[in-house]
């Protein structure tokens, strides 16, 4: 991917590539960092593309999109740091497939949904929160959700976080509920003029791109994401009780030596097919039914995962170790450094034939989730990591302690 083809204009960001028949727009913006600012940001996110100045009902709304070639659009938002983002994403057909009588009608429906909500709707406020309040839940259904959350909450405990983290229902409901359209206005107004980032990718040309940018409107805000690496890991192990027949454990390790490019090989050294995790956890010892090691780059934490039977805690302990131990034993480690290597750049070369990674990858590289490294430098280094420098950033790594989701039925 060639980052020198970014052109930027006023915080929002062009990358041109005509293999493609769309564009695709996502659009960044700051988001408050309390618990109940994550909670409107998420109540927002439904609203606004239900109740539109320009629009009698959500109806309408989806009939707009419709005639626009099924326009995709919705909101959404994620934690980088301690402040929440909320983004804009919209997929359209390019103006250059059809004609610019759609690229004017597509751009000014965008700017009408981002510019012109309508904060007067009771009814639909109703609708909405029922709504969000019914998907959270059916998520926390959903045994590995739940113990992702408890793992989040017990481990990596942050109170500004609390809400997002939360498997008490009644709590999430409570406060939702609570929300009013002052509120979600407020919020609104708060996101609207805290614009931090954006990207239009696909098959555009620069002056379309000016044009959108001109019609959008937004002026970028001085702040910068500061990514949170303060949150202190529990050094206690914890045990909680869960109604399943699985059981879900996390063992928690400090990276705190390792550089961003050494995580990204570490990451597939122990998760590829013939990684580490699946070879030893399952393949070796058969203690698993879902295993991986995920790296927590902004925390500065790695865990090893597994879904397993209760009563083989001890073992997935015994096997975990033995995987740490193996990234300390050279003539292994170069055998999986190279495959994992091939691999990475087999990766890069598909890269380009998958518009949503290539999306996701220029998207992190504008809000700087990497120290501001673009794919080409972050993989440059990579090629470079030798075993030794692995050895020595791997031998850092620190055991903090053990989280288990236990379930308490028979299997």
């Amino acid at each position: 991917m060639d980052f020198n083809k970014l052109i930027n204009k006023n915080g929002i960001y062009l990358y041109e590539d005509n293999n493609f028949n769309t564009i695709t727009i996502k659009l960044n913006f700051f988001a408050g960092t309390s618990n109940r600012d994550s909670a409107i940001v998420d109540l927002l996110s439904y609203y606004i593309m239900s109740c539109n100045k320009n629009f009698k009902n959500d109806d309408e709304i989806n009939k707009k999109q419709q005639e626009l070639y099924s326009l995709e659009m919705y909101f959404s938002s994620k934690f980088y740091s301690k402040e929440k983002i909320f983004s804009l994403y919209t997929n359209m057909i390019s103006p250059n497939v059809i004609n610019d009588d759609y690229y004017e009608s597509a751009f000014n429906f965008i700017n009408k949904m981002l510019k012109e909500p309508d904060f007067t709707n009771e009814k639909m406020l109703e609708v909405v929160k029922r709504n969000l309040i019914s998907d959270i839940n059916m998520q926390l259904k959903d045994n590995e959700i739940y113990s992702s959350n408890m793992y989040c909450q017990k481990v990596l405990y942050d109170e500004n976080r609390e809400y997002d983290y939360s498997t008490d229902i009644n709590f999430i409901a409570n406060l939702i509920n609570s929300i009013t359209l002052e509120e979600l206005k407020k919020q609104y107004e708060y996101i609207i003029n805290n614009f931090h980032s954006g990207l239009v990718f696909g098959n555009i040309n620069e002056k379309q791109f000016n044009n959108f940018v001109e019609n959008i409107s937004l002026k970028q805000s001085q702040k910068e994401i500061i990514f949170n690496r303060s949150i202190r890991t529990k050094k206690e192990n914890i045990n909680i009780e869960r109604e399943s027949e699985q059981s879900y454990i996390y063992v928690i390790y400090d990276i705190d030596h390792l550089t961003y490019p050494e995580l990204l090989i570490l990451k597939k050294i122990m998760n590829s097919s013939l990684g580490l995790c699946y070879q030893t956890l399952r393949e070796k010892y058969g203690l698993v039914y879902n295993s991986y090691s995920c790296i927590m780059h902004e925390l500065k934490k790695l865990y090893i995962y597994g879904e397993i039977d209760k009563e083989k805690k001890d073992k997935f302990l015994y096997a975990a170790n033995e995987i740490i131990n193996k990234l300390k034993d050279k003539k292994i480690l170069e055998k999986l450094i190279t495959q994992a290597k091939k691999e990475l750049e087999v990766e890069e070369i598909n890269l380009s034939e998958n518009q949503y990674k290539m999306i996701n990858s220029i998207n992190d590289y504008i809000i700087k989730l990497h120290e501001g490294k673009n794919r080409t430098e972050i993989y440059d280094e990579i090629h470079k990591i030798t075993s030794e420098e692995l050895i020595k950033s791997t031998k850092t790594l620190k055991r903090k302690n053990i989280f288990m989701v236990r379930g308490n039925k028979n299997e």
